[in-house]
């Protein structure tokens, strides 16, 4: 009986391992990325906000806004999950918001660029 039950915790022990290693190596997508408020009397500061999902996250985001009046960009770190843009006009209509999120894994770094649109 002690010797299965060793092997059980021997189990336990390699599952928890793999899962710590997955959530470090995987990862972190940015999730819901979107433009929360444009505050100011020109120019103006568009508001972002963003969650990330389970993983290691990135080591910058580079956030790109462009509307039918203006377009501007931001570059953050990993660990902050708003930021502010400074924008030349008030932003109309529909817009794309680009984040590139930028990864280290083992040394290499790699880049994932997703894009979402929306309407202000």
């Amino acid at each position: 009986m002690g010797a299965e039950r060793r092997w059980l915790w021997y189990g336990a022990g390699l599952g928890v391992g793999l899962w710590v290693l997955r959530a470090a190596m995987l990862p972190a997508a940015v999730r819901a990325p979107r433009l929360v408020d444009v505050r100011g009397a020109g120019p103006y500061l568009a508001s972002l906000a963003w969650t990330y999902g389970p993983g290691a996250r990135p080591v910058s985001l580079i956030f790109d806004l462009e509307t039918e009046t203006t377009q501007g960009s931001v570059t953050t770190d990993g660990e902050v999950q708003e930021a502010d843009i400074l924008l030349g006009r008030y932003p109309r209509g529909p817009y794309r918001l680009t984040v590139s999120a930028t990864y280290r894994s083992l040394g290499v770094a790699h880049t994932i660029v997703t894009t979402t649109d929306g309407t202000w």
